[in-house]
């Protein structure tokens, strides 16, 4: 009996020559609709009539579109893998609709996350520093994005003077965060800022302290976190990332500390809360 069930699955199971006209279908079936997606973006750039630098960057939209697919992901492919196949495709279709060039400061690490994020399509060069990187931004006015790593430098405290109507951050790299995933070089992109009104779960404040002390229990009391600091003249320059849950109040209320009164220099940007993986 067992003889009989046994041929009989060996009778059903696919050959190989089926199972490579499987995996030919599909790959015919991707390409239709990577070009039928051309087709509507085509269309959408007519709609908007627009190529204004920035006007194509929807970073929380992306967000969303990367947790939807961390969502309904299954099987052995690497979620990595499909990570960086999206970021491919959304780079070059935004690239389509406004063109854009990436500068990044050196460092391999850095180059590998932020190809790994923007694909080969995107124009990129390398600037010596975070400061030339974020000028490049700044005279680009919205066709240059900056990439630079989530650390103090010996030059300083690169982020202290972000904000308001110049350079920016809005998003953080990686997207997916997983221990052992390629390209995970913590990371912040900076722009001009953007036509998008969607707002970032997270906003990062630059502070100033006399000393250390207390510092960094003050901003974990009212929901923040320490993301970078480094010293200065004027004692300690800190990046703090903040849920948009804390009040404009409880912020200013690190302004009275009794032992150690911070000061705000001011919101430097946002970025939406990467995708926690186990490995």
């Amino acid at each position: 009996m067992s003889d009989k069930v046994s041929a009989s699955d060996a009778n059903s199971a696919p050959t190989l020559d089926e199972l490579r006209q499987r995996i030919d279908n599909i790959d015919e079936t991707i390409h239709r609709q990577l070009i039928e997606r051309s087709e509507i973006v085509e269309a959408l750039i007519a709609v908007k009539r627009t190529d204004k630098p920035g006007a194509a960057f929807r970073p929380g939209r992306e967000v969303d579109m990367m947790r939807r697919l961390v969502g309904r992901h299954r099987g052995i492919l690497p979620i990595t893998t499909v990570e960086h196949l999206w970021r491919e495709i959304i780079a070059t279709f935004t690239h389509m609709q406004a063109p854009f060039e990436v500068v990044v400061e050196p460092g391999a690490e850095l180059r590998d996350v932020a190809r790994f994020y923007f694909g080969f399509t995107v124009g990129f060069s390398e600037e010596a520093t975070q400061e030339a990187v974020k000028s490049r931004v700044l005279a680009g006015d919205g066709s240059v994005l900056g990439v630079v790593a989530n650390e103090a430098t010996s030059s300083g405290a690169w982020w202290k003077d972000l904000g308001g109507s110049g350079v920016r951050v809005i998003a953080r790299l990686p997207v997916i965060a997983q221990e052992g995933r390629p390209a995970a070089k913590d990371a912040f992109v900076l722009s001009m800022p953007l036509m998008d009104t969607t707002v970032p779960d997270m906003r990062l404040i630059a502070l100033c302290a006399k000393e250390e002390t207390g510092a960094e229990a003050a901003i974990a009391a009212i929901g923040g976190t320490i993301i970078s600091q480094c010293a200065a003249d004027e004692g300690l320059e800190i990046l703090a990332a903040m849920p948009f849950s804390v009040s404009e109040v409880e912020i200013e209320s690190l302004t009275r500390l009794d032992a150690n009164p911070l000061v705000i220099r001011g919101e430097v940007g946002g970025y939406w809360t990467p995708i926690s993986l186990s490995s």
